[in-house]
């Protein structure tokens, strides 16, 4: 058990155990509640209200993590999803089911901020720990179609119980870096205000939500604008599995430029690749071509986001206030998802895919020109992604 302390296994089986429970409880929700005879609109209630409440949960995470450090905050939200869990099997209606899926998604979502923050405090490099949060949602996907098969759609929610309580041994095995046990010495008191007034944060905010908005809905509905453009429903579910593995190397890879590339660059990048994605969508390009922007795009613009944003909250903000600063993008990002997601269907049903495309072009190449006029943090850039060894 002493080698395994703080060991690379440590953080690889934890990152892999944490990000296959998310794929695990959320990938097959639609089909399990359908099973059960709820209606689509009764799934889409039920996935709305616990997307609101991660919405409106972020701050309140990060607060809590500053006032009480990662490892115990991570640890009593893994907790609190196995409670969430049990009690998703048991529920017997809509109202509860709703109730405990609320519970385990605002626990999951409001931990993934922690996750992306805890891998930068390591002693090894960021790409090297959080590739295997990739690899395990991968492997997630495919262990919840495998299990919901051979076995029962329950089932799939018994093997969450089993990767969290995984989880939180190997999150046990893991000790915390320097920095955060000088916070906890200092203990300095975390307040929303510094944040609230800081121009460049809040503009970076909305550039973030919407970019991200953006790409979230992509996520619900990629798979059938393909379906839309000639693909079968295999072929296009295959398109989509593979964008998300596509993002590994780039994980594995950041140290060699997140740390060194500039900020702006950063930034405008993964936004400028999302409007030219939906640009693509919009104009009647070869299928070939939406595929190969598919791949390339889905995932790995919303990862750079993620990497982007702990580089220039890690610039911009207090180090005390660096989680709940996260934590409130993540809001954001929810917000932006919720926000343009009725207007993107609207579009759908007037115009059908081609015209969403058309306005999510529009919306991200806002955000990208919006780009040009944040302010930059000046000083020094933190040395997130190539590992803190002590």
């Amino acid at each position: 058990m002493k080698k395994f302390r703080n060991s690379y296994a440590a953080y690889l089986l934890l990152y892999s155990f944490y990000f296959m429970s998310t794929s695990l409880f959320t990938t097959l929700i639609s089909v399990y509640l359908m099973g059960k005879h709820y209606n689509a609109s009764q799934v889409s209630t039920l996935v709305s209200v616990a997307f609101f409440l991660s919405m409106i949960a972020q701050p309140f995470f990060g607060y809590i993590n500053e006032r009480f450090g990662i490892v115990k905050m991570t640890t009593l939200s893994l907790s609190a999803i196995l409670g969430g869990v049990l009690g998703f099997l048991w529920a017997p209606n809509l109202f509860w089911l709703t109730v405990f899926y609320g519970i385990v998604l605002v626990c999951l979502n409001g931990t993934a901020p922690m996750m992306e923050v805890f891998a930068t405090q390591s002693a090894y490099a960021f790409g090297k720990i959080r590739v295997w949060g990739t690899i395990g949602y991968s492997l997630g996907v495919q262990i919840a179609g495998w299990v919901y098969h051979q076995f029962s759609p329950q089932a799939v929610y018994y093997t969450v119980l089993l990767t969290i309580v995984l989880s939180i041994f190997c999150l046990s095995a893991v000790r915390m870096g320097n920095s955060e046990k000088r916070e906890e010495k200092v203990k300095e008191p975390v307040s929303l205000r510094p944040l609230l007034h800081n121009r460049p944060y809040l503009f970076f905010i909305i550039l973030i939500g919407l970019a991200s908005g953006v790409g979230n809905i992509g996520h619900t509905y990629i798979q059938n604008l393909l379906m839309d453009n000639g693909l079968s429903v295999q072929t296009a579910a295959t398109v989509v599995a593979i964008s998300v593995v596509v993002e590994a190397p780039l994980i594995f890879f950041s140290d060699r430029f997140m740390d060194h590339w500039p900020l702006r660059v950063l930034i405008a990048l993964p936004i400028g690749i999302l409007c030219a994605q939906y640009t693509i969508y919009a104009l009647p390009s070869p299928i070939l071509l939406k595929v190969l922007v598919t791949l390339l795009a889905k995932h790995t613009t919303g990862m750079v986001l993620i990497m982007v944003s702990l580089r220039f909250i890690a610039q911009q903000v207090n180090g005390k206030d660096l989680v709940l600063a996260m934590a409130i993008v993540q809001g954001a990002r929810y917000l932006g998802t919720i926000l343009l997601q009725p207007i993107a269907a609207h579009f759908i049903e007037v115009g059908g895919y081609q015209l969403m495309s058309f306005f999510l072009a529009g919306v991200v190449g806002l955000a990208f020109l919006l780009s040009f006029a944040l302010k930059m943090p000046q000083g020094k850039v933190p040395s997130l992604f190539n590992g803190n060894a002590e």
